[in-house]
């Protein structure tokens, strides 16, 4: 083998290579990081799912603590309000989640998400043609919004279908305080054949940070590697 001779271009080659590795690795150590915070956050958010049942009478005023326990409110379902979030499917099938304000004695009100119903177009289902939630009690997962400001209402109008539940623009289209989170009814065995069918709870994983870090690392390991296979395949001598 020919000894290998310094280039500007081998140079140049070799720090890229270096530093795309160096960029590859730090991503897969920021996902191990990513997956470590989630595994944390599941085990207390499982801690909190594993509470005993509170029981609200009025909204109180730190909600913070409520988040992923288990809560049993009693109020008035106002039917007449309920929104369709589109776009839920259930074992392989298309559907809407139902979600409908439950009143409370204090003039408030909590979102309360019924559960799932079939829907061909994954956006439409007739309201009316739906059971009445009963009784006015539900023993369900408090749960956080996942997005604000981000839809958009018409204040003359009031928005049935939903893609993303956006604490702020509901609190804009309805009459009343709407709770900084809202309620994943549980399943009951007098329901289980009913709709809207009760979701379980939120299911707890690791999400795909394992899988990006390994795929990170391995764009590392290319990168070493395949530059360096280019080097000594240049500096072999030709052949005869």
């Amino acid at each position: 083998m020919a000894p290998l001779s310094i280039t500007r271009a081998g140079v140049a080659g070799t720090v890229l290579a270096l530093a795309v590795a160096l960029v590859c690795a730090r991503l897969g150590i920021w996902q191990l990081d990513r997956l470590d915070q989630r595994r944390q956050t599941n085990a207390a958010i499982a801690e909190r799912l594993s509470g005993a049942t509170i029981t609200l009478r009025d909204m109180p005023q730190d909600t913070a603590g409520l988040l992923y326990r288990t809560v049993e409110i009693e109020g008035r379902y106002d039917v007449g309000r309920s929104i369709v979030l589109r776009g839920r499917a259930h074992e392989g099938m298309p559907g809407v989640h139902v979600l409908t304000p439950l009143r409370l004695p204090n003039g408030s009100a909590v979102l309360v998400n019924r559960g799932w119903v079939p829907s061909p177009d994954a956006a439409t289902v007739d309201l009316d043609a739906l059971p009445p939630p009963a009784p006015d009690r539900v023993e369900g997962i408090a749960l956080p919004f996942p997005a604000d400001g981000v839809a958009v209402v018409d204040e003359n109008a009031f928005r049935v279908t939903w893609t993303i539940l956006d604490l702020s623009a509901l609190r804009r289209q309805f009459p009343y305080p709407l709770a900084s989170f809202y309620v994943q009814a549980l399943p009951t065995d007098d329901r289980a054949a009913t709709v809207p069918r009760p979701l379980p709870p939120p299911k707890l994983d690791d999400g795909p940070h394992l899988g990006y870090a390994i795929q990170w690392f391995a764009f590392a390991t290319i990168a070493v590697v395949g530059w360096a296979s280019v080097v000594l395949r240049r500096s072999a001598p030709p052949r005869p």
